[in-house]
């Protein structure tokens, strides 16, 4: 039940945005807009494709790759779960046990130090206090108060609504966290570890004022996926879906949160992956089913509040500007430097930040030759968390990018993920994208590569060439149009999409007078 009251708390947790995009963010306004619009609507009527909701993802099926390869679930009392893939296990429990003890080093009289205190933090599974810090100190400062005087609610409910949940596949796996006595299983009956020790050298941390670690609350044998790490992930893809300029550092914290669960010695590495996976998902479906009625809205009440917040202290007039003068998307915004064997720098920029994230993707678990190589097909939604990072480009462009960014297929837990765990969102959503004159996409430069202020298009005039417009329907993306006529704030495509709807509208109607007027003429 705390799980569930904590959840309902995330929704004061998280952030805030607005779509008055900088910029860097802005699509080029071309003629072909008007053209393109009518393509994507002859597609839609010859092929009879339409706008559609993604169903809710199948989350046993999707995180199954843990219990088909590695670990068997216990039956009943008479037949206990079972270690399948000896090596994996190992690893997974000895990097689980090091990045616990670097976490419980120098440590004050009281058994706290600052990345206990944050993963203290963390263990609240609230958004509000674990994710501002991601903006950096005068931003992540501006969200938090934001929260706090109820400013950020539309924000607020997409991070009590985009969530995944995590109990049937808790319940599929049912293995024992690394704090317990591993060889009992749910069911009382006895674990087959395969020579692997039944208790770990765990060092449990203390409390912290009201923050506490539950290690005597929390399920005992419901290690895979971890719930925290799906919410802390969840928030981070919608964060920075909302605020792409500043995606890596909001990934690298989304990962330290879910990294913190380790820290505590309540999660093993497996779990933390199984979790970026449920919440990858979790987004896709979310963006593409709300994009229109929930993001848009959500996106213009975060970044118009940033910006009037950034205006009135007098570091610039719009957030392009802010984040400028601020550096929040280089060494004025989020950093930490906690090492462990994954995390082997400090995240003290944009670059590091990218490549801790990266690291935590595979957490060092070695890459199944046999299985290198295989062809990435992003999956169904995961185009539209980039709608607002590059609102000039289309469906499958997007999804170029998603697989010019992708890690490399056979390493744990990608077989059954559909995809999502081998997107990088540090790296997708905040890239120098490259047109060619056709508008493919040609190169992908990510932030770990070359200074980036933001998510840009290189040839963005080419980005209706082609077939390319005709992807949105194809993917049944819903149209950004139901966020609203406010023209002084909507999205500059959604702005022109709406004059040429106003104007087509007008001249029908003009038209049809005039029609009428010739027929009244010749009765």
């Amino acid at each position: 039940m705390k799980l569930f009251r904590n959840l309902s708390s995330v929704c004061v947790c998280a952030l805030a945005v607005s779509v008055t995009l900088p910029l860097g963010l802005m699509p080029v306004m071309t003629p072909v807009k008007a053209q393109a619009a009518q393509t994507v609507q002859a597609t839609q009527v010859a092929s009879g494709v339409t706008e559609t909701n993604l169903p809710d993802p199948d989350w046993v099926s999707l995180l199954s790759d843990y219990e088909k390869n590695y670990w068997q679930a216990p039956k009943d009392a008479s037949h206990g779960g079972k270690v399948l893939d000896v090596d994996t296990m190992k690893l997974d429990q000895d990097l689980a046990v090091k990045i616990n003890h670097q976490g419980a080093a120098q440590t004050d009289t009281n058994g706290l130090n600052s990345q206990r205190k944050r993963a203290l933090i963390d263990s609240d599974l609230q958004g509000e206090e674990t994710m501002p810090d991601a903006l950096g100190p005068v931003l992540g400062a501006y969200m938090k108060e934001g929260f706090q005087q109820g400013k950020l609610g539309l924000v607020s409910d997409i991070f009590t609504f985009n969530v995944a949940p995590t109990f049937q596949t808790k319940r599929a796996a049912m293995h024992p966290r690394p704090y317990l006595d591993r060889s009992r299983s749910t069911f009382n009956g006895t674990n087959d570890l395969a020579g692997l020790p039944a208790t770990l050298d765990i060092k449990q941390a203390p409390s912290w004022g009201e923050h506490i670690p539950g290690y005597s609350t929390l399920q005992k044998n419901s290690s895979y996926p971890s719930g925290h790490t799906t919410a802390a992930y969840s928030w981070g893809i919608a964060l920075a879906g909302l605020l792409p300029e500043l995606a890596p550092q909001i990934m690298a914290r989304a990962s330290e949160a879910g990294n913190n669960r380790i820290v505590l010695g309540v999660h093993y590495p497996l779990d933390i992956m199984g979790g970026r996976i449920g919440a990858s998902a979790q987004n896709g479906q979310y963006w593409h089913n709300e994009f229109a009625t929930s993001i848009i809205p959500a996106a213009r009440q975060l970044r118009d509040y940033l910006t009037e917040r950034c205006a009135a202290d007098g570091h610039g007039s719009t957030l392009a500007e802010c984040i400028a003068n601020l550096k929040a998307n280089g060494t004025g915004g989020y950093t930490n430097d906690f090492l462990d064997p994954v995390a082997t720098e400090p995240v003290k920029d944009q670059s590091s930040a990218v490549r801790v994230y990266t690291a935590r993707m595979t957490y060092t678990f070695p890459q199944n030759m046999s299985q290198s190589g295989k062809e990435f097909t992003a999956p169904k939604g995961a185009a539209d968390v980039l709608r607002l990072a590059y609102p000039q480009l289309h469906a499958d462009q997007r999804n170029a990018i998603l697989k010019a960014t992708a890690l490399d297929s056979g390493y744990p837990l990608w077989q059954s993920s559909e995809g999502w765990q081998r997107i990088n969102w540090a790296k997708a959503l905040c890239a120098r994208v490259t047109l060619n004159e056709q508008g493919d996409v040609v190169k992908v430069e990510t932030a770990d590569q070359t200074a980036i202020s933001g998510p840009e298009v290189v040839n963005a005039q080419y980005a209706d060439k082609g077939d390319h417009p005709a992807s949105d329907a194809l993917a049944g993306e819903h149209s950004a149009l139901a966020a609203g006529p406010d023209l002084a704030t909507v999205h500059v495509a959604q702005r022109y999409a709406l004059i040429v709807t106003g104007v087509a509208t007008a001249a029908a109607v003009l038209i049809g007078v005039a029609v009428s007027a010739v027929r009244r003429r010749h009765k």
